[in-house]
C-alpha cells in the first residue's frame, strides 16, 4: 500500500492549513497595527518564513526517514519521548482546541446565533475524526480536489469586488514609517507561518527531502499570495479604519456584494471556503497530535487515541478563553509563544544534531 504523499497533495493540504482560521481573523489584527499599510506586511512575513525553511530542511535531512518523534529520541535519548509529549500538548494540540473555538465563535456570532457551540464542535469533529482515520494519503487526495473549488470561490469573490475598490484608501503609503508594518507582519508570521515546524511530522511520508521542501515553499507562496490580494482588496473596498473595528472583516466585506440586485449573499460563499480550510487545519493538527503521541508512547495504532483526544478537545474548547478581552490579551502574547516552537525549538534541534554528528565523526576517526 502506498504511504507516500505526492508533492501536489502536500502543497494543497499545507496551503489550506495555512489559510485556515487566519483568513478571517488576521486582517483585523494586522490592520489595527499597520493601518492602510497592512498589505505591505504580507510579503515581509512571508520573507521571514522563507528564511527559516533552510533550517527546517536541514533538520529534515538529518531525520533520514525517521518520524519526528524517533528523531527526538535519536537526539535526546529516552528524554526525547517526553519532549515530544510536551511539544504536542503545548503546540499542535493547543492549536487544535483554539481553532475549533474560532469556528464556534464565527458560526454563532455571524451565521447561526441560536446554535449551541457543542453542536458545531460535534459535527465538525465527526468529519475530522473520519478523515484522520483514513490516513494522510486520503486526506491529501481530498485536498487536491477541494483546493480547486476553494480557488474558484476565492477568485469569484475577488473579481466580484473589483468595481468597489478605491485605491485612495491605500494612501498615504508608509505614513507612519516601516516600523508598524514590520510589527504587523509578526502577527502573520506567528500565525500561521511559525507553525511550519509541524510539517516535519510529514517528512517520512515523502520519497525525497527535496519533495518535502518544495511542498513547504510552494504552499507558503500560494497562501501568501492569497493573503496579499485579499488584504489589498479589503483595504481598498472598506478602508483600514473600518477593518480594525471588525471581528471578521472578510465576512463583512462579502456581505456588501450586490450586483444588479441578483448576485447577493456572497458571505455564505466565504463561509463555505472557510469551513473547507479550517477542516483541513483541524485534520492536520489532530493527525499530528495522535500520531506523535502514539510514537511517543510506542503504540502500534494511533487511531486508538483519536476518540480520547477528541473528548479532551470538546471538554476544553469552551474554557480556552472566557471572553473577547482575553483574546485581545492572547493576541499580544501569542507571537512570542509561537516563536518559541517555530524558531527556538528547531534551532535547538539543528544545533543538537550538528553537535551529535560532530561527536560521532570524532569517535569514528
Amino acid at each position: 500500500m502506498n504511504t507516500k504523499l505526492t508533492v501536489r497533495q502536500a502543497i494543497t493540504w499545507f496551503a489550506l492549513y495555512q489559510i485556515g482560521s487566519a483568513y478571517l481573523v488576521l486582517p483585523a489584527a494586522i490592520t489595527s497595527v499597520a493601518k492602510q499599510d497592512a498589505w505591505l506586511s504580507i510579503p515581509i512575513s512571508l520573507a521571514f518564513h522563507l528564511m527559516l525553511i533552510p533550517l527546517y530542511t536541514s533538520i529534515a535531512r538529518h531525520m533520514k526517514g525517521r518520524t519526528f518523534v524517533e528523531y527526538l529520541r535519536c537526539l535526546f535519548g529516552p528524554l526525547g519521548g517526553t519532549i515530544a509529549i510536551v511539544f504536542i500538548f503545548s503546540f499542535p494540540f493547543l492549536e487544535c482546541i483554539m481553532t475549533l473555538r474560532n469556528l464556534g465563535d464565527f458560526v454563532t456570532t455571524s451565521i447561526m446565533p441560536e446554535t449551541p457551540y457543542d453542536a458545531i464542535y460535534f459535527i465538525m469533529l465527526i468529519a475530522v475524526y473520519l478523515a484522520v482515520r483514513s490516513g494522510p494519503i486520503v486526506i491529501g487526495r481530498c485536498a487536491e480536489v477541494l483546493f480547486f473549488f476553494f480557488l474558484v470561490l476565492y477568485l469569484l469573490v475577488r473579481i466580484t469586488l473589483l468595481p468597489e475598490a478605491e485605491l485612495k484608501n491605500l494612501l498615504p503609503i508608509l505614513e507612519n514609517g516601516l516600523k508598524p508594518v514590520v510589527l504587523a507582519s509578526i502577527n502573520l508570521f506567528a500565525f500561521p507561518y511559525a507553525e511550519a515546524i509541524l510539517y516535519l511530522f510529514f517528512v517520512h511520508h515523502f520519497s525525497d527531502t527535496k519533495q518535502w521542501r518544495k511542498s513547504v515553499i510552494v504552499s507558503a507562496l500560494i497562501s501568501g499570495s492569497m493573503y496579499f490580494f485579499m488584504m489589498l482588496q479589503i483595504i481598498t473596498v472598506i478602508s483600514a479604519g473600518v477593518i480594525a473595528d471588525l471581528t471578521f472583516p472578510t465576512f463583512f466585506i462579502d456581505r456588501t456584494i450586490n450586483i444588479g440586485e441578483f448576485l447577493q449573499r456572497f458571505e455564505i460563499i466565504l463561509a463555505i471556503v472557510w469551513f473547507v480550510t479550517i477542516f483541513f487545519r483541524l485534520v492536520l493538527l489532530l493527525y499530528i497530535s495522535a500520531q506523535g503521541l502514539a510514537d511517543a508512547f510506542r503504540l502500534r495504532n494511533a487511531n486508538s487515541l483519536l476518540i480520547p483526544l477528541i473528548l479532551i478537545i470538546l471538554a476544553m474548547t469552551n474554557f480556552i478563553w472566557p471572553n473577547i478581552s482575553f483574546i485581545i490579551e492572547l493576541n499580544q502574547v501569542w507571537p512570542y509563544y509561537a516563536m518559541i516552537f517555530g524558531i527556538m525549538f528547531p534551532a535547538v534541534l539543528w544545533l543538537t544534531g550538528k553537535i551529535k554528528g560532530s561527536l560521532e565523526s570524532i569517535k569514528e576517526y
